[in-house]
């Protein structure tokens, strides 16, 4: 508060001093080059604190830090459990809207997912049980799942 208290001082003297120039200062071509000098001087009293700016971002550009200082593998672990739980509940009902669209009954979805080193999740193996009236369409089901989960799942069909 106080920088900001002194540079309104600055702005008032700077003006002050200005006008008393130009007071004391005989009228012509001089007059306009004193007024122009005074106008520049008021201007840089003005933007004066922006140049200080420029150090204070350079000093915090300095004590910047890594946030990967402060990285916790049990946040990590706790984080990536959490987005395969996810995704998992997501990628089933998107199965079992599948499975609805094409009237196909089912009892249960199972979902086997790993979350690997650098914490992406892959699909392992989808598991279809489905109900009596249906194990005719088995490979039906198998395709439908494949075009929508990935070529590289294994998917299981298994009669209730």
């Amino acid at each position: 508060m106080d920088a900001m208290r002194s540079w309104a001082m600055a702005i008032c003297f700077a003006c002050v001093l200005g006008s008393i120039l130009t007071m004391f200062f005989p009228d012509g071509s001089s007059k306009k080059l004193l007024n122009m000098i005074v106008s520049m001087m008021i201007l840089c009293v003005i933007f004066k604190p922006i140049s200080s700016l420029g150090k204070f971002m350079m000093k915090l550009d300095e004590s910047a830090f890594e946030v990967s200082q402060y990285e916790n593998d049990e946040l990590n672990n706790e984080i990536a459990s959490n987005a395969e739980n996810i995704y998992a509940s997501y990628l089933r009902e998107n199965i079992l809207r599948v499975l609805g669209e094409n009237n196909i009954s089912y009892e249960n979805v199972t979902i086997t997912m790993d979350t690997l080193e650098d914490y992406s999740i892959s699909i392992g193996q989808v598991e279809v049980i489905v109900k009596n009236e249906d194990v005719g369409q088995k490979e039906k089901i198998k395709s439908l799942l494949k075009d929508y989960v990935g070529a590289d799942t294994t998917i299981e069909v298994i009669t209730a």
